[in-house]
């Protein structure tokens, strides 16, 4: 069924792909390769922040493993409508080989996910304070950065309900069996969740989420991780810049990319797809980067950030 998908994807987007081939070669190719090499990197990176995060909760596992694993979630997360559940399954499914529990390994990549959003809102506020500064700065902006700080702070509120309130978590995944049970039931099918499923996860995220807490050092070395990967996708983005003669300030620079970034995450479309692209030359032209230029940036930018590793 995902190969269906994925084969869709590709015929339902391959105007698109076939663009970004054509932008490619209108850049200085030196450049391009170096921006390749780069963008490795913030995905080598990228990848050690998940291995960081389950480092954090003992989990032990080594980047290299993790890479194939992180390229299918972005392709899971893209075809699939169900959050980062389908990424996180992927992660499960590749930890059990190693006798690790798939709440714990959902614990992780709730981890991850937290540090990822941290280290991205120590760039975002420089950049909406820079659009703010040139007085650019629009009202779905700053709704957007809300609605950020409203999934952070949920999802910190679910880790923290396994530290404080394990009883109130033993009720939620007790909620999500007798769902899923019901559901099962009138297809008339026998449930995958076996009796005890919701007192065995419930226990293994808590347990997580107190490794979580018992290891602040760790937490905080994951969400450097994740901000050096950041940094790597900006360097990626400046270097496209360069390869199309575009020189640009590092305010701009700043501000674009955080919007980009913002709108891939709380886009109602998959992995962003058509609005990140609209938002990110639609600042950087505001910023008085030649609207041709920008929409030829951008446009190279998701090719190298998303399309070629998808």
């Amino acid at each position: 069924a995902l190969t269906v998908l994925f084969l869709w994807a590709l015929v339902s987007r391959f105007t698109e792909l076939q663009q970004l081939t054509n932008t490619l070669r209108q850049g200085q190719w030196s450049l391009i390769l170096v921006a390749l090499i780069s963008q490795a990197a913030y995905f080598t990176v990228f990848t050690a922040s998940y291995q960081a995060a389950f480092s954090t909760l003992d989990i032990q596992t080594r980047t290299r493993d993790l890479v194939p694993v992180t390229l299918g979630s972005l392709f899971v997360n893209m075809v699939v409508p169900a959050g980062m559940a389908g990424g996180t399954a992927l992660f499960a499914q590749e930890l059990a080989k190693k006798g690790i529990s798939a709440a714990r390994t959902a614990t992780g990549v709730l981890l991850q996910l937290i540090a990822d959003f941290t280290a991205f809102t120590l760039i975002l506020i420089p950049g909406l304070i820079y659009l703010n500064f040139e007085h650019d700065l629009k009202p779905y902006e700053i709704v957007a950065a809300i609605i950020l700080l409203l999934m952070t702070v949920g999802l910190s509120g679910i880790l923290l309900l396994g530290i404080w309130r394990p009883a109130w978590l033993y009720r939620v995944f007790a909620w999500t069996q007798r769902v899923v049970g019901g559901f099962f039931k009138r297809i008339r099918r026998d449930s995958p969740l076996a009796e005890g499923w919701a007192q065995e996860n419930a226990g293994e995220f808590n347990q997580a989420s107190l490794a979580a807490a018992g290891h602040p050092s760790r937490l905080m070395r994951t969400i450097g991780v994740a901000l050096l990967a950041h940094l790597l996708d900006i360097t990626t983005l400046y270097i496209l810049f360069r390869a199309f003669n575009q020189s640009i300030e590092l305010g701009t620079l700043i501000a674009g990319y955080a919007m980009g970034i913002l709108f891939w995450i709380v886009s109602i479309t998959p992995q962003g797809i058509g609005v990140v692209e609209g938002v990110m030359a639609l600042t950087f032209s505001s910023l008085e980067i030649n609207g041709a230029v920008a929409a030829t940036v951008v446009l190279a930018f998701r090719g190298l950030t998303f399309w070629i590793p998808m």
